[in-house]
C-alpha cells in the first residue's frame, strides 16, 4: 500500500522549489546531521543524538521532535522506509505515537519526491495520509516551516 491507494481527501500534498540540486536535498532528508539541523516546524527541533536512520526499504527512522518552549513536549518520529531511490524518492509508514509516546497500531504513508528542475533545482514534493481534511491547512503550515528551515541549511552549504 502506497498513498496512491488512499481517498484523495485524505491526502495533503506540499510542493516547494528550492535552488539545489536533487542529491543535496536528498542528503538533507538522509543524513542525521543534516535532518537534524532543519526538520521540523517553527518553535521546534530535533536534538541530533535521537536520530536514527537506516534509508534503505525496511530501515528505520527514528528521531524526536522536541517543542523549544516547552522541551517537555516531544513528538517521537517512528517509521519505516518502503522505497529509497537515491536523489529522487523516499516512502515510508510512520505509525503514530500513543499517550506514553511509544508506536501505536495507526499510521501515516509520507512520499517525498526529488524533482530535478533541469535548472540545478529541485522541486520537492511531499504526500502524507491519511489525514482528516480538517488537518490539512496545520499540517501544510508546519510543513512549510519546515522548509524554511531547510532552505537555510541547503543556502549555508
Amino acid at each position: 500500500m502506497d498513498v496512491t491507494d488512499l481517498d484523495p481527501t485524505e491526502l495533503l500534498t506540499v510542493s516547494h522549489e528550492l535552488p539545489h540540486p536533487p542529491a543535496s536535498v536528498f542528503a538533507a532528508f538522509t543524513e542525521a546531521d543534516r535532518l537534524a539541523a532543519w526538520f521540523g516546524p517553527r518553535g521546534w527541533s530535533v536534538p541530533r543524538e535521537s536520530v536514527l536512520l537506516e534509508v534503505r526499504p525496511g530501515g528505520r527512522q527514528r528521531f524526536r521532535l522536541v517543542n523549544d518552549a516547552d522541551p517537555a513536549q516531544v513528538s517521537p518520529v517512528h517509521a519505516t522506509y518502503l522505497r529509497v531511490e537515491q536523489d529522487a524518492l523516499l516512502e515510508g509508514r510512520e505509525v503514530l505515537p500513543g499517550p506514553d509516546g511509544g508506536p501505536t497500531g495507526p499510521h501515516l504513508l509520507l512520499r517525498t519526491e526529488f524533482l530535478d528542475t533541469g535548472d540545478g533545482g529541485t522541486v520537492l514534493v511531499l504526500t502524507q495520509g491519511p489525514l482528516p481534511a480538517a488537518v490539512h491547512p496545520r499540517a501544510a503550515q508546519a510543513w512549510r516551516g519546515s522548509f524554511e528551515k531547510l532552505e537555510a541549511l541547503l543556502a549555508r552549504g
